[in-house]
């Protein structure tokens, strides 16, 4: 078991204790825990691991918060009597040990001896002082070993007893152990003869058997000589705490007036005095502190003049983590930071100005959705508006039609898709599930190419329409048999396919038509074709607008898509 988990085991005894209100019972595991945390040479509380940190400042605070108990009217006992206490029990049972002997060596043959005078009756309430001023005490040594200086002192300081020193582990004795005895080695009843080692060689002086001469050191230059230290002056010595008298308030006036605002300012805060923790803290230079107690008291005014002293990066976490969201709303409106002031007026469910900040914040898509939760459709639609617009600017057109598909208004998504060339807001259209707009302009464009005798531009819109014998058909008219293969193979005619490669002199592919064909003659023929495919005829100008057109819907599709789920 390690210290910590030792530490963690007496904290329970502690705890026990505690509960009865029994000071006797509680210097054990005071004890032990000192014990424990001696070796481990603590700097500070923050060397423990956090579960150990956390039960050992809350119990200690627990049990250094126990009222003090009175002492009888006949007269307190001094603090030194207190301490001497433990000291004279404990030579109680040495005296009477040492009287025992005699006593039975003067009973034999004698008649019974007078009884022994009965021992004074203990005033409870005496010891139960005396005990508590004991636990104070180990409280004290315990926040020493841990660690926390200003602790420490206090609880020395509210038993009214110097702090002694820790005894030191015992030194480890130099001098070297005798070895025992070890039994003879050999076999089974006899005894192993060493033999005799040679005799060792005269060792070689250094620098011979050609390693030459050793090679002196240069001599070292003098050090100047130091001059003389002056005399430190004598350190004035500590005027001993003391002892605390009264209840709590008492106390703190007490330490107020001999300097020790912070721990003042501890005890006021312990026992719910915000105001005046507030107050000792700042004069103890303890701004943090400070602030914490401003805060858990509501002073607004203080917290505020005490936020000024933090570093910038600090207030918002701090603030946050004390649960002042009025004065970290204060802070995120002072620095123009409106979407955090949106992220605190959401937590708050205060949708309505979580979206006003959103859009003072320039957050369209997170304006518009808070006033969708806050049920403000007009403002909705607004912002909406707002934001098709700007995808509009931007370039994002699908972006901008997206939007409105969603709530409906596919003629205005239509109108936002119509100044595209007509292939790209085709392909758009059908991604938007606009089927009927999208044949619609498909039609529209059909008409206009066989009105300006355009044969490709009708094969492509046929091929679009879904037309495929038409536009294989139209493509072949139109001189272009390499579009048209490929839609006689997906049509299934695989023998006027075979025919427009062998035309085309697409060896690879006539070979693998015919083969499916079982065509031993068109396989020869293929066969026979040269290895380098024949140049396919140049497409017009607006059979490559179309082609561009559609690889740029394509691209723009991808790169508006991670748009949208971005936002």
């Amino acid at each position: 078991m390690g210290p910590g988990q030792r530490v963690i085991a007496e904290l329970s005894v502690l705890e026990k204790a505690l509960s009865k209100n029994d000071f006797g019972a509680e210097k054990g595991p005071l004890e032990a825990i000192v014990r424990s945390l001696r070796p481990m040479n603590l700097k500070s509380l923050d060397d423990l691991d956090l579960n150990t940190r956390g039960r050992l400042i809350t119990t200690l605070l627990r049990v250094q918060r126990q009222p003090k108990p009175a002492l009888p009217e006949e007269g307190a006992a001094a603090p030194e009597e207190a301490a001497t206490t433990e000291g004279t029990e404990a030579a109680a049972p040495a005296e009477a040990s040492s009287e025992a002997p005699a006593a039975e060596g003067a009973g034999e043959g004698a008649a019974p001896a007078e009884a022994a005078p009965a021992a004074p009756a203990v005033d409870p309430a005496k010891e139960k002082h005396g005990a508590w001023l004991d636990v104070m005490t180990l409280v004290g040594r315990v926040w020493r070993a841990a660690g926390d200086r200003e602790r420490s002192q206090a609880a020395f300081a509210l038993s009214g007893r110097e702090p002694t020193p820790e005894p030191e582990a015992p030194a480890r004795s130099e001098a070297p152990r005798e070895r025992s005895e070890r039994p003879e080695r050999g076999g089974p009843g006899e005894r192993r003869e060493r033999s005799e080692r040679p005799p060792r060689g005269d060792r070689p002086e250094r620098g011979a058997a050609g390693a030459g001469e050793r090679r002196e050191r240069p001599p070292r230059a003098e050090r100047p000589e130091r001059g003389e230290r002056p005399a430190r002056g004598e350190r004035p010595e500590r005027a001993p705490m003391p002892e605390l008298t009264g209840d709590w308030k008492e106390q703190a006036t007490q330490l107020e007036g001999l300097g020790r605002t912070r721990d003042a300012a501890r005890l006021h805060e312990r026992n719910n005095g915000f105001a005046d923790a507030t107050r000792l803290f700042e004069a103890g230079g303890d701004l943090k502190s400070a602030l914490r107690t401003a805060l858990a008291g509501q002073d607004n005014d203080a917290a505020r003049r005490l936020v000024g002293t933090l570093p910038p990066d600090q207030i918002g976490p701090t603030l946050e983590k004390a649960g002042a969201y009025e004065l970290l709303m204060e802070h995120y409106v002072a620095k123009a930071d409106f979407e955090k002031v949106a992220g605190l007026y959401e937590r708050a469910r205060q949708f309505d100005q979580a979206a006003l900040a959103y859009e003072r914040a320039n957050k369209l898509t997170l304006a518009r959705k808070a006033y969708e939760r806050a049920r403000d459709l007009p403002s909705a639609n607004r912002i909406r508006g707002l934001e098709v617009k700007a995808l509009v600017e931007r370039g994002d057109r699908l972006g901008a039609a997206t939007l409105l598909v969603a709530v409906g208004q596919r003629r205005e998504a239509v109108e936002v898709l119509s100044p595209l060339p007509p292939p790209k807001a085709f392909h758009f259209m059908q991604r938007l599930t606009l089927e009927d707009e999208a044949k619609e302009l498909a039609q529209r464009e059909l008409a206009r190419a066989e009105q300006e005798q355009k044969p490709a531009g009708r094969a492509r819109w046929l091929e679009l329409l879904g037309d495929t014998a038409a536009a294989a058909e139209t493509w072949t008219q139109a001189g272009r048999k390499d579009k048209a293969l490929p839609l006689y193979e997906k049509l299934g005619d695989l023998p006027r396919a075979a025919q427009i490669a062998e035309e085309l002199q697409q060896k690879d592919k006539a070979v693998a038509l015919y083969t499916q064909l079982n065509d031993s003659a068109g396989l020869e023929r293929a066969k026979a074709l040269p290895d380098a495919p024949a140049t396919p005829p140049a497409a017009d100008k607006s059979e490559a607008g179309d082609d561009a057109d559609g690889a740029a819907a394509t691209t723009e599709n991808a790169s508006s898509a991670g748009e949208q789920e971005s936002q």
